[in-house]
């Protein structure tokens, strides 16, 4: 009976079917599939086996809506002249890439003379965000704003103030603006 069987191509065959059917396909197959055979999305989380990818080994720029942070500050005083009542720049940080972010802002308020409302504008686009603050030499405040904003090409982000008291200057300090990139924003509208 060997030598019945040893002579036949269909034997050749049906040990290759079973050696690939009992997973000795995967040997065969590791080395053949490669990135230009796979459609996209047709790797999910669920077929990744757990701990295979490791999150040190992801280059986080790469990924959509991730990157790098951007901040600038100033530390020491920006005068915004008595009588100024259209916001005067006090800072811009420069945004070198298109994309979504939230911007966030602070500054201390600090001035003589009497109390005054003071307004502090962050900026960008036509996206705002607008601190209103009594100051005087009693009471000198920090403030805080934030925006959210998509940039179509690189831009700025701008933080204004304004000093409508005609006898005291405004000193704005200790500020910062930061620039955070995210993936996308959605804008809800109030009922």
């Amino acid at each position: 009976m060997l030598s019945r069987l040893r002579g036949t191509g269909s034997l050749a065959v049906s040990l290759a079917a079973l050696f690939v059917a009992l997973g000795g396909g995967y040997a065969i197959a590791k080395g053949m599939i490669g990135t230009g055979d796979l459609k996209n999305q047709a790797v999910t989380n669920k077929k990744i086996k757990k701990d295979t990818i490791m999150g040190n080994r992801v280059d986080e720029a790469s990924l959509s809506g991730a990157g790098t942070a951007l901040s600038i500050s100033e530390p020491t005083n920006v005068n915004v002249p008595a009588g100024t009542t259209s916001p005067k720049q006090v800072l811009s940080l420069q945004v070198p890439r298109a994309g979504s972010y939230v911007l966030v802002s602070k500054a201390v308020l600090a001035k003589g003379g009497t109390q005054t409302p003071v307004n502090c504008l962050l900026s960008a686009g036509g996206d705002s965000d607008r601190s209103l603050e009594a100051v005087d030499a009693t009471n000198n405040t920090t403030i805080a704003n934030t925006v959210a904003h998509t940039y179509a090409a690189p831009g700025a982000a701008r933080l204004a103030c304004d000093d409508p008291d005609p006898a005291a200057q405004l000193l704005v300090t200790d500020i910062r603006i930061t620039a955070i990139p995210v993936g996308a924003l959605q804008a809800t509208a109030l009922p």
